[in-house]
């Protein structure tokens, strides 16, 4: 099967723990560049992440402003990553394993380069799918002649 950098998205959305934010400043992010998740940084490299539902589930049992609630409080860690050259495969099994939806993935050295989902995984079986059925359809035709 593919490699996951064949398939994964080259943006990412990333918010430097560093600053302190809070997560309204998250929630502006996410808005800002229509993303469902961002990645929390320290020190330049990923630590954790935080997604949509981590925001509805984690800030709303917190009864709470957003702008009161620190980002880093909220954010799923340790994160979970793949490298680049992983199979998608792979990929698949740690986020069927760790019930996740998102993987960030990471070189070698551990330096963000993109953001692997569950829909990256659907859009490339999709394809996979119908460009078998064009071939055995074709196939099929020729064997009709």
């Amino acid at each position: 099967m593919s490699a996951v950098s064949e398939i994964m998205s080259s943006k990412i959305v990333t918010v430097d723990a560093d600053s302190d934010p809070s997560v309204l400043d998250v929630v502006e992010a996410m808005v800002k560049h229509k993303e469902g998740a961002i990645i929390i940084l320290e020190k330049r490299r990923p630590v954790g992440i935080i997604t949509e539902r981590d925001v509805l589930k984690k800030v709303s049992a917190q009864n709470k402003k957003p702008k009161e609630i620190s980002a880093k409080s909220i954010m799923s860690s340790p994160l979970i990553t793949v490298k680049a050259y992983d199979s998608v495969d792979t990929a698949a099994q740690a986020m069927t394993k760790n019930k996740i939806k998102r993987l960030p993935v990471v070189e070698t050295g551990g330096s963000l380069v993109g953001m692997m989902s569950a829909t990256d995984i659907t859009r490339r079986l999709a394809k996979i799918l119908a460009d078998d059925y064009s071939r055995y359809r074709s196939l099929g035709d020729a064997l009709e002649l």
